[in-house]
């Protein structure tokens, strides 16, 4: 009988072991009610025997200066640093700080940790197959849309973001044609899935977002021939086509009802109310454009009511938000939050544009952010403390190679 050398066994039992925040989140949390609130006690579980692990197998984080997200893990503890201070001054949610905490604390102890292409591709897949499972089965439980438990924005959020690191991956990994024809299955479900949101903030930049990837293969800068490309295209488009037509065709004429009606003076729709949102946020910047309100934004609304400018329909909507990321933070977080905001994003796309890992997770990582900008214009991802585990996990997947020596990969 063979045995392994003990030093094998600990490292790949560590390894499972530290992944088990990233496995919970991508597959189970979303299956459990409220999940999400287990996420955190997993992670500190996951880092503690990631510490003790280490100290058994100190070769485990050897690459931690080479990791490409040091600049960004930075960064965004600067960014929890200032939020801790407007919800400890103003107020905000706790769910939000405590998510971009908990996934700064594990990129910061896990940014060392190297995962082989057959941990990645199979972290990807899993999660590709659980949260298919799932949206077909809320489709089909509640009638025309995914619902029950599961909230269909920020779910629709991932499920793009997952759609596009695989859609990079079967466009751009120099990989045999199983493994595309694998990856494109996995595209077309998670494509099905996404429909099945029928969240339009989310499904046309993704759409979009396809076509661009489509092109950079076509100048073959990812080194695959360009009929491959074609194909892949082709088919994802003639499904997105179809599902479109099937799925979504009460949702395109309620798109064209909304805004011949915000045309006609209507502002009561779904559009309508995002356009009365963002411009309620004006005021409220104005009078705090800063540090911003934090929960205080609530009290600003009401004094605008008082005063005839803000609609009763609207004052009586209640939102928790503004629908608009960047309109959202810089009222309750002002303008320094804002811009540590967006600086976090731009850092994050500086990361993986001039990294040295793979050309696909180069380009999914850099999707992915582009994404995120586009649906944080009618949403506000990442005060959904799911997007922020998942998009965070997601950043850790593509960045866990040991980058190449290249002169495109320094920082700092």
């Amino acid at each position: 009988m063979m045995y392994l050398p003990l030093s094998y066994l600990q490292k790949t039992a560590v390894t499972w072991l530290a992944l088990a925040p990233v496995v919970y989140v991508m597959t189970l949390m979303w299956w459990i009610p409220d999940g999400v609130k287990y996420a955190p006690g997993v992670v500190l579980v996951s880092l503690l025997v990631l510490g003790v692990g280490r100290s058994l197998c100190p070769e485990i984080a050897r690459d931690r200066d080479l990791s490409p997200l040091r600049s960004f893990i930075n960064l965004l503890w600067l960014y929890i640093a200032y939020s801790a201070v407007i919800y400890f001054v103003h107020g905000g949610s706790w769910r939000e700080l405590r998510a971009f905490l908990c996934v700064a604390l594990y990129l910061q102890f896990t940014r060392g940790l190297i995962l082989s292409e057959s941990w990645r591709h199979g972290l990807l897949t899993l999660s590709a197959l659980t949260l298919t499972a799932l949206a077909f089965y809320e489709y089909f439980e509640h009638g025309g849309r995914v619902g029950g438990n599961i909230n269909p924005i920020p779910f629709a959020t991932v499920v793009g973001v997952l759609f596009l690191a695989l859609y990079s991956l079967a466009l751009f990994a120099d990989k045999a044609i199983k493994f595309r024809m694998l990856s494109v299955a996995l595209v077309i479900a998670l494509l099905a899935a996404l429909m099945m949101t029928q969240t339009r903030g989310v499904l046309v930049p993704a759409l979009g977002l396809v076509i661009v990837l489509l092109f950079l293969a076509s100048l073959k800068q990812s080194g695959v021939r360009f009929s491959q490309a074609s194909v892949a295209l082709l088919t994802t488009l003639l499904i997105a086509g179809l599902g479109l037509g099937i799925l979504n065709s009460d949702r395109m004429a309620q798109t064209i009802y909304e805004v011949e009606a915000v045309a006609d003076g209507n502002f009561s729709t779904s559009i309508g109310v995002r356009l009365k949102l963002w411009a309620s946020a004006i005021p409220l910047i104005a009078d705090a454009p800063i540090i911003g309100h934090g929960e205080h934004y609530r009290e600003a609304l009401e004094v605008l009511y008082e005063q005839g400018e803000l609609s009763s329909g609207l004052y009586h909507f209640n939102a928790l938000h503004f629908h608009n990321q960047f309109l959202d933070t810089w009222v309750k977080k002002g303008a320094v939050g804002l811009c540590l905001l967006v600086a976090l994003i731009v850092v994050a796309i500086r990361a993986f544009w001039s990294s040295g890992v793979e050309l696909w997770a180069r380009i999914a990582g850099v999707s992915i952010l582009i994404l995120l900008i586009a649906s944080a214009l009618t949403d506000v991802p990442l005060a959904h403390a799911p997007v922020i585990f998942y998009v965070g996990f997601m950043l850790f997947i593509l960045a866990a190679e040991k980058p190449k020596t290249t002169p495109t990969n320094k920082q700092d």
